[in-house]
């Protein structure tokens, strides 16, 4: 939960023009999510945002995956016998940003059977 006064929830881009002020790429994880901090955003929300501008790709989605696209890339990929993070991998590396390319691979992955409701 945000302390009093933090700032309200940011976008990526925001972060990520913060993080590249602040020279993040050549500053430790932990540097970067204390300068946020410092900023006035609660320690989950730098979390985050650090999280994601390590990860690399876009901030922003240049194009819409729908099921049947998000579907076909990742049938092409034979993504059910993929890792979630290869499926993620794949799909941030054809385009998507690391926000879509998470979803669509659960979603993906909670369709087809390959997590959820599964006995051990």
């Amino acid at each position: 939960m945000a302390r009093s006064g933090a700032q309200g929830r940011g976008n990526q881009e925001q972060y990520n023009r913060l993080l590249q002020a602040f020279n993040a790429d050549n500053k430790s994880k932990r540097d970067s999510v204390n300068y946020l901090v410092s900023k006035g955003y609660s320690r989950e929300q730098a979390q985050n945002a650090v999280h994601v501008y390590f990860k690399g790709g876009q901030a922003t989605a240049s194009f819409r995956l729908s099921r049947e696209h998000r579907d076909e890339l990742l049938d092409d990929f034979d993504a059910k016998h993929k890792s979630n993070k290869e499926c993620v991998d794949y799909l941030i590396n054809y385009g998507c940003t690391y926000r879509q390319a998470t979803s669509a691979a659960y979603k993906y992955r909670l369709e087809k059977g390959l997590i959820g409701n599964q006995t051990v």
